[in-house]
């Protein structure tokens, strides 16, 4: 008895050794394609991922450029000695200008040694980044007439602004966007800066930088 079953385990072990079944042609190929999709979905997501990455970091590099550009632009205004239009004729009230100059003494940071006066014009141009955007540029003379943006040597301070006249000056009773100067008050300057990657007639992800500067060595009035 036992001898039979060993054969019968013997010739089932055999068959099952012998048999070559697998997977049909069929049953690979849709294995396959599951495997396509999920890999597609996959890379889908990282690309996505990647890209939103990317933007996120160029968004934040512009938004830093546009605070920093805003500082040191501050700094100077507040440090000028005066502050006109690129011929050198007072701001109007309520006027929006693409380049206002900065005259700036030998105590201030940013004038050549030995220089008593310096001419720093803050400016608009087109951007070299988007098509229709515009850059802010610093560009200074230590001799008359004041420079413009289309002088040589001007440095860019931020870019992706979606306006070409940031500056205005309002008073008491002319507005720059909605705002007055304070009654007897020193002058100050409005400043209005969008910034954004997508384009200028973009409403989405637009950071809007804005900032009143006290001309600290202007009139009270």
């Amino acid at each position: 008895m036992g001898c039979i079953a060993r054969a019968r385990l013997s010739r089932r072990a055999r068959v099952r050794l012998s048999d070559e079944g697998g997977f049909t042609l069929p049953e690979l190929l849709v294995s396959m394609a599951i495997l396509l999709i999920v890999l597609t979905s996959l890379s889908s997501v990282l690309v996505t991922a990647s890209r939103t990455e990317v933007d996120s970091n160029k968004r934040f590099q512009a938004q830093v450029q546009a605070r920093n550009g805003l500082d040191e632009f501050r700094y100077e205004v507040h440090c000028g000695t005066s502050l006109t239009d690129t011929s050198g004729n007072a701001l109007t009230a309520g006027t929006a200008y693409n380049a206002v100059t900065v005259v700036l003494g030998s105590n201030c940071p940013g004038t050549a040694t030995g220089i008593q006066t310096t001419y720093a014009t803050w400016c608009t141009a087109a951007s070299t980044q988007k098509t229709g955007d515009f850059a802010l540029y610093r560009v200074t003379s230590s001799t008359l007439p004041r420079p413009t943006c289309a002088s040589p040597g001007k440095i860019a301070f931020m870019d992706y602004l979606q306006t070409s006249t940031p500056f205005c000056l309002p008073s008491t009773t002319t507005a720059c966007t909605g705002v007055l100067k304070p009654a007897t008050s020193l002058p100050m300057l409005h400043v209005t800066l969008p910034v954004n990657l997508n384009g200028p007639t973009s409403t989405i992800a637009s950071y809007d930088l804005v900032d009143d500067i006290v001309l600290r060595n202007g009139s009270r009035s």
